[in-house]
């Protein structure tokens, strides 16, 4: 699967979050809100981390490789908000850091 179709089931689910955000509060999640539930999912991943290094202890319902997913998700999400085109910035990055380490 490529990142355009992940970009656009990444798109699809959110739609469908904000409709029902519309439902229960009226409005659907600001940017802001967005990268909250982003820090609280990092947060998430961090303690799942942890407790696969034997260093903390699981207390979450999710999965280490569930969380990795969904901080992908949310920042897939954040860069359509914020009309940021991802894959071009991904492959701007790489090639910038490519040329950096000269490989």
């Amino acid at each position: 699967m490529d990142i355009k179709e992940l970009a656009e089931r990444s798109n699809a689910i959110r739609s469908r979050y904000h409709e029902l955000e519309v439902k229960h509060h009226q409005s659907k999640w600001s940017i802001e809100e967005d990268l909250l539930a982003l820090s609280n999912d990092i947060g998430n991943l961090n303690r799942l981390t942890m407790t696969k290094l034997a260093r903390y202890y699981d207390e979450t319902p999710y999965t280490l490789e569930q969380k990795l997913a969904e901080n992908i998700w949310w920042l897939m999400e954040l860069s359509n908000r914020l009309e940021v085109d991802i894959e071009a910035e991904l492959a701007k990055f790489l090639t910038d850091k490519e040329e950096q380490l000269g490989l």
